[in-house]
């Protein structure tokens, strides 16, 4: 008699610490998810790249998979420093950094380092705005997307080579309409 008071009273006490438990896991607030938890979603994007010695911009239509917005832009702009042909020129400089990435209703603000602004990459006007350009074509081919203000360092940069004016987001130009 003693032994089976013993069993039932061990089952008793395996089964309230198992109701504790499962009331502390339903009560217990969800821990955050980690980005790499996060399920990828793919988007249809076309890259435009500085054709410099033709003076236009070449489009190539690619497929991006990314937990985020931002990580889809950090993606984009690595491509934009590193065209996959030699006649295609960078769209910005290899050494910048995206800092930040915001969304203000249509328009997407980068924020840059200050690498972006380096002045022998932006001489020329023709070449200023074929480059930004390539990438004001290439943000606003993401969805929902019109127009790309830039900052660099959380500031206004002055003008790119000192043609291309930054105080305000940029749309792109349709008489470059590729």
């Amino acid at each position: 008699m003693q032994r089976g008071i013993k069993i039932l009273t061990a089952a008793f006490a395996v089964l309230a610490i198992a109701t504790l438990l499962a009331i502390y896991a339903f009560l217990k607030p969800m821990e955050p998810v980690e980005p790499s938890q996060r399920a990828l979603k793919t988007w249809q994007v076309t890259l435009h790249y500085p054709d410099l010695k033709a003076s236009r911009l070449a489009r190539v239509a690619i497929s991006v998979s990314a937990v985020s917005e931002k990580r889809l832009v950090e993606e984009l702009l690595e491509r934009l420093k590193y065209p996959e042909t030699k006649d295609l020129s960078p769209a910005l400089p290899p050494e910048t950094k995206l800092l930040s990435v915001q969304r203000k209703g249509d328009i997407l603000v980068l924020n840059l380092s200050q690498e972006f602004t380096k002045p022998e990459f932006w001489q020329g006007s023709d070449v200023a705005h074929l480059r930004l350009q390539a990438l004001v074509y290439t943000l606003t081919s993401l969805p929902n997307t019109r127009a790309v203000q830039f900052l660099v360092n959380s500031q206004v940069p002055e003008a790119l080579g000192g043609h291309e004016e930054l105080s305000a987001a940029v749309e792109p130009d349709p008489s470059l309409q590729p």
